[in-house]
């Protein structure tokens, strides 16, 4: 049963009774749950016991026959509504002082420590981006000059074939390699572009957001 139920029920047992007296007796314990809290709502329920003992009780205390509730609910002790019949549940209260005091000189002598640690991890996550962006500068660069070493040693090698065959070919078969390399290094280079750099970039971003989605909380 909950407080909607249990009102419901005690209004349906006081028909009959003046309706001011009705009216103040709902409100009395309308007003008692509003005190007691939604968290208590249950403790208070089971302390009153049930709608017919509450009923019972109003009737007695307005010196109205109150048999049919005894005989429905005899275990019941007659209490008067207006005696307060249970203590209202104690609201919890918030943190001592002390506590309060302990935790601001935690929060001021933790306070640089925290920005210390934040700081270097900002500090090596930004190392780990410039380092990436200087791999990708580098193998970029690389990629360019071994492709161009590729046209530059086969047309060599093509002009020396009449003189050196072996020389000639040997030019070629270098400019080829270069070629080769320079292909790697390229797949390389596209490879920390659209990779790893995105994803440093985005893990820093999602350790910032976190942060402060914790700072504001």
């Amino acid at each position: 049963m909950n407080r909607m139920e249990f009102m419901r029920e005690l209004e349906k047992l006081l028909e009959g009774i003046p309706q001011k007296e009705r009216e103040e007796a709902l409100a009395y314990y309308n007003d008692y749950f509003d005190d007691a809290g939604a968290e208590n709502e249950q403790n208070v329920i089971q302390s009153l016991g049930s709608p017919k003992k509450v009923a019972e009780s109003i009737r007695r205390d307005m010196g109205e026959d109150a048999s049919y509730f005894a005989e429905k609910a005899p275990e019941y002790e007659l209490v008067s509504y207006r005696e307060n019949p249970m203590p209202i549940p104690a609201k919890k209260k918030g943190l001592p002082t002390w506590a309060i005091v302990l935790m601001v000189f935690l929060g001021i002598f933790a306070a640089p420590i925290l920005f210390g640690v934040l700081l270097g991890v900002f500090g090596t996550l930004l190392g780990v981006l410039v380092s990436a962006f200087a791999v990708f500068l580098a193998f970029g660069i690389t990629a360019i000059v071994m492709m161009l070493l590729l046209p530059v040693l086969f047309v060599i090698g093509f002009m020396c074939v009449p003189v050196s065959p072996w020389v000639g070919m040997a030019c070629a078969g270098v400019g080829l390699l270069m070629g080769g390399l320079g292909l790697l290094f390229l797949m390389l280079t596209v490879a920390i572009a659209g990779i790893v750099i995105p994803a440093i970039a985005k893990g820093i971003g999602t350790l910032f957001r976190k942060l402060f989605r914790k700072k504001k909380a």
